[in-house]
């Protein structure tokens, strides 16, 4: 269940996820583009036939045809990001990031050291 994806799979994906985005797009241009601002329901269903009259006609469906699909495609390849970022392993060995990890100490003690003897200089001199 937890299997990847194939690369054909993602391509289709991706080529299925294009064309819905493109879909969108023109649609939504073309609505805005061609809305008669005083026309009635009736004329914009005459004018620019029923697909687009209707969408121009009632926004609630023009935000589920268009605005809905194009922020589902958005978080499900945010998520699919997230997933394939998190899910990649370190290169590093476990003691590569154990001798890491005590170097890190080792820098931010000699650091605070340094920090230290600093404070004391400037408080002798003062």
């Amino acid at each position: 269940m937890n299997k990847p994806l194939s690369k054909k799979a993602l391509i289709i994906i991706a080529a299925i996820e294009v064309a819905v985005i493109i879909f969108c797009l023109v649609v939504s241009i073309w609505v805005m583009v061609t809305i008669d601002p005083n026309a009635n329901h009736q004329k914009n269903l005459d004018l620019n036939g029923p697909f687009i009259g209707t969408l121009q006609n009632n926004s609630i469906l023009f935000a589920l045809t268009i605005v809905l699909p194009l922020f589902l495609i958005f978080v499900v390849d945010g998520v699919y990001l997230i997933m394939y970022a998190t899910k990649r392993e370190s290169m590093l060995s476990d003691q590569e990031k154990n001798d890491l990890l005590e170097e890190a100490k080792r820098q931010a003690r000699e650091e605070a050291l340094a920090e230290i003897r600093n404070q004391a200089k400037k408080t002798e001199e003062e």
